[in-house]
This record gives structure tokens, sequence and C-alpha cells, in this order.
């Protein structure tokens, strides 16, 4: 028996990679493992070039039946009327960012028999299988994507965020999903406001300040009142803005009285409002909100809590706009990993003059293809942000 993923495999479910299945710049479509069942390159990442070609056709592995172009639904009969959700992960989080605004619409309207702890549930459920096969991209939509209303996003973003770092500090996917639920609905009693927000250039007035302050009591009171009772899910969104120093809001909660599940969403909710742009400024540059996440937010927060963050995100993300050695810019699409990294995918050359197509790189090939500094992400992409990940 052969541990694949984490799975005990029969010998017999492994299948060797055949040359026509690996293709230089096309993405895999499959997890691929070693003979001693370790992953070497995970589902969607591009092959840059020869050598890892030649590794994946001499040591690569798969699993019999892993290959699937539909995710499918983690509970089985649908709740209410969901989109087809295929195998590009940006289009199946646009589709959950719809259905997260039509649930919290019916939770403020106050309707009845809603039942969202069981449809929350279920986009969290689909968040979790995107993070366990498709984490790179979606580290790249929540510094990348933004085609979608920003109050959801942001609160799909961040359930992202969330159990992308709860799985590194190995918790079970019970109570990653109470977190995650918790960062799809935490925002729910401030949508409205948040979406003026994103165009407001001046300062916040006292009565938005005041709904700021308030939201997350009154989160936990609408939730309630639909019928939500996991006390953890209720709990992180009562407390996702208390601090360790005890100068959060809404109750001043201060040391071990703020929950762990709390203080990790509140760390990935103030991370993506720093990198994500608004219509009178640009997003935080990456390197400067991991700074503050270390130095600040750690504090308050927790330092080891902040370092687990950085550590899952790296140094370059996903989604980060960078400049290369040769001038080239690029967007990181893949962390580092065994066979080389981190991949990038070339927009534009030295001049800042779009290319066609992207083209793949590998930095750890040559000091041309090295990252040299992170830019901006002002500009538009030339094509749409699914393209960088062969999509």
């Amino acid at each position: 028996m052969v541990t694949f993923g984490g799975d005990a495999t029969s010998p017999y479910d492994r299948i060797r990679v055949r040359k026509g299945e690996v293709i230089i710049g096309r993405p895999l479509r499959w997890d691929v493992y070693d003979d001693s069942g370790q992953l070497l390159l995970s589902k969607g990442y591009i092959v840059a070039n020869e050598r890892q070609r030649q590794r994946l056709l001499e040591e690569g592995w798969h699993v019999r039946g892993e290959l699937s172009s539909v995710i499918p639904d983690p509970e089985g009969s649908a709740v209410d009327d969901e989109p087809s959700i295929g195998g590009n992960p940006f289009v199946t989080l646009d589709q959950l960012t719809l259905r997260l605004e039509g649930i919290l619409g019916m939770i403020q309207r106050g309707a009845a028999d809603v039942g969202p702890q069981q449809r929350i549930r279920k986009l969290g459920k689909i968040i979790q299988v995107l993070c366990k096969h498709e984490a790179d991209a979606s580290l790249g939509a929540a510094h990348l994507h933004h085609e979608t209303p920003y109050p959801y996003r942001h609160s799909v973003h961040t359930a992202l965020l969330c159990e992308l770092v709860a799985r590194r500090l190995g918790w079970q996917p019970e109570r990653r999903l109470s977190l995650v639920a918790a960062a799809l609905s935490s925002n729910v009693a401030m949508t409205e406001l948040q979406a003026k927000l994103v165009d407001q250039a001046e300062p916040l007035n006292d009565t938005q300040w005041d709904a700021i302050q308030a939201h997350p009591q009154r989160g936990y009171e609408m939730l309630r009142a639909a019928g939500v009772t996991d006390p953890l899910w209720l709990h992180a969104v009562l407390q996702h803005h208390e601090c360790l120093n005890g100068r959060g809001y809404p109750a001043g909660v201060r040391g071990d009285d703020v929950i762990p599940e709390a203080r990790l969403l509140g760390l990935a909710d103030r991370y993506h409002a720093m990198v994500t742009g608004r219509s009178y400024r640009n997003g935080m540059l990456v390197k400067d909100a991991l700074r503050r996440i270390f130095l600040d937010v750690g504090q308050e927060l927790g330092s080891r809590l902040a370092q687990v963050f950085i550590k899952e995100l790296g140094i370059y993300p996903p989604g980060s706009v960078v400049r290369l050695g040769n001038g080239e810019i690029a967007v990181v699409t893949r962390r580092k990993g065994v066979l080389g990294g981190p991949m990038l995918a070339a927009i534009a050359n030295r001049k800042g003059e779009h290319y066609a197509q992207p083209l793949y790189r590998d930095c750890s090939d040559s000091e041309e293809y090295a990252i040299k500094e992170i830019c901006p992400s002002s500009s538009p992409l030339p094509f749409g942000v699914g393209r960088l990940w062969g999509y």
C-alpha cells in the first residue's frame, strides 16, 4: 500500500504518467506523485520546461479515476438551484460569490425558511475542495480576481485564505468548515455599507463608524435569527474584530478569550482588505501587506498565527505581479515546489507591451527569469485571469 495524497492507495490504482499527458505550457490534469507517494506537482500546475517534463515522465504517477472536470456537490442533492460547477476555479468562485449574495440577501430580508446553515456550509465545502486541489489558483483569485461585487467577493476570498491557513495549522475539516462559514457570513450586517465604502475616499462619518463597530454583534444576531446553530461559527462571527490586547470590538474581549478561529478570520479579513484596491487607490503591495501582518496585526492577533499565515502564502503569493531579471512583467501562478518555482506567467515585455498570450517561466531556470521586485497590479490584465493558470 502506498500513501497518495493522504489516502492509502493500492499500487493497482496508480497509473504511470505517459508522454501525451504532459505537455509544456499546459496544466496538469491531476496531482502527480513519485514512487513513494510524495506529491511532486499538483493538479493545474503548468509544466514550464523539458526538464520538468522528463522528470514527471521518469518518476510520475497519478491516481486512477482522479481526473474530473466537475467539482461534485459535497452534500449530494442541491438545497437551492445551483449553477453547474466546471473545472475552471475562477468560474466556480464567481458562481459561489453570486450564490452567497443571494443567501445573505435572504438573511438580511428576514426571509422565512432560508436554511442558511446548510446553504452556506455547502458553499464552504466547495471552497474546501478548491483549496485542496486548486490552492495556487485560489490564492491567485484572492489577489487578482475582481469581477464580482466587492462585499461578497471579499467574503469568499477571505474564506479561501482562512481555509488554506487552517489546513496548514492542521485543523480538522469540520472545524475548518465552521471557520469558512463564519468568513462567508461575518459581514452580513454591513454589505450595503461595504459596497459604499469601496468608492468612498473621505473618512468615515460617525454613523458609518458606529455601524462598523456594531456589525459583529448584529451579524451574530441575524444569523441566529435565521437558524444558524453552530456555536463555533457564531462565536467566530461575533469576535472577528476582537484583539488580544482588548482594543477590538464589539466587546473588548482580550487574551485567550478571543478564540483562534476569530483571530484567523480577523487576520485574513485585514490582509485581503489591504491588498484589494478601491476606486480611489491601488491595493497595497503584497510585500507591504505581509510586513504589516508580521509587525502590526501579529501583535494584535498572535505572532505565531501571523507567521503561519505568511508561510502559507509565501514571499511571492500566487497573483503577485512582479518584474523579472529580463525586464518582463509577470504574474506568480504557483508557489515554489519540488521541481522548481515559483512558476510565472509573463504578460508584458520590458517596455510594458502586452503579450498576446501568457508566456510561462520558471524563476529557478535562469537569472533572466529571477524575480527582481513586486509591482503594483493596477493595470488591467491583457486577458482573463484564468488564462494565467491555463484555463
